[in-house]
């Protein structure tokens, strides 16, 4: 088996908000969400996104969401006694998370991050594009989460990405997902964002590929058998 990971900042005049994580059974890529002006909070996205990657380490024999759910707590109370929980624009990511046991591959996504699990007969591609639900200081919203399991002796590959590293494939088209994971079964993920910032370079103003960031903080880790 192989894991690899690659990650990238989207400027080079602030550090990356993405967070990766490599277990020996859990696979996880967490997205800092973009702070607001006011967050009742007095630390950054970087920091919740720091301690919630620690706390589901801590919590990784537990499946997914039970993990997330107890990280979420954990986290919430490191800064409980400074900061307003129940401001709407709290610090968050979104996630998702990998993990084998038992011979079953299980999933959990929540917000715009994505996996992709590619089957003996079948591509799946969870990705909650749609919904604002992340995890922040609220262990309820961990119920939004799309979750799953696959058999493993099914499964031949699995990428994790966050929304700025998955947007080679829904936003620039450069190559669908199967197509996708060949390139980084061949030449590692990191050749999959080198590709894609080729794009945004080109298209420097989002004329052609209108977005609301030029160039995202991208984040991928990808396993295979």
């Amino acid at each position: 088996m192989r894991t690899q990971m690659a990650t990238e900042a989207g400027r080079t005049t602030a550090p990356s908000e993405d967070r990766a994580l490599v277990g020996p059974n859990l696979l996880a890529v967490l997205d800092g969400v973009t702070a607001k002006p006011e967050t009742g909070c007095e630390h950054g996205v970087g920091w919740f996104a720091d301690q919630l990657s620690a706390e589901i380490l801590r919590f990784a024999h537990l499946d997914p969401s039970a993990a997330l759910t107890e990280a979420v707590r954990q986290a919430a109370e490191l800064h409980s006694g400074t900061c307003d929980l129940e401001h709407p624009d709290s610090p968050s990511v979104a996630i998702a998370v990998v993990r084998i046991k038992d011979d079953v591959l299980r999933y959990l996504v929540l917000g715009d991050a994505t996996v992709v699990v590619d089957g003996q007969r079948e591509l799946l591609v969870v990705s909650d594009t749609r919904s604002r639900r992340t995890a922040g200081p609220r262990v309820a919203d961990v119920e939004h989460a799309l979750t799953g399991e696959v058999p493993l002796r099914d499964v031949r590959r699995v990428a994790i990405l966050s929304d700025g590293a998955a947007r080679a494939v829904d936003l620039f088209n450069l190559f669908d997902w199967r197509q996708a994971l060949e390139l980084m079964a061949a030449n590692g993920p990191d050749d999959l964002i080198r590709k894609m910032r080729a794009v945004e370079k080109e298209d420097a103003k989002a004329v052609e590929w209108p977005r609301e960031k030029i160039s995202d903080d991208a984040t991928v880790v990808y396993f295979d058998r």
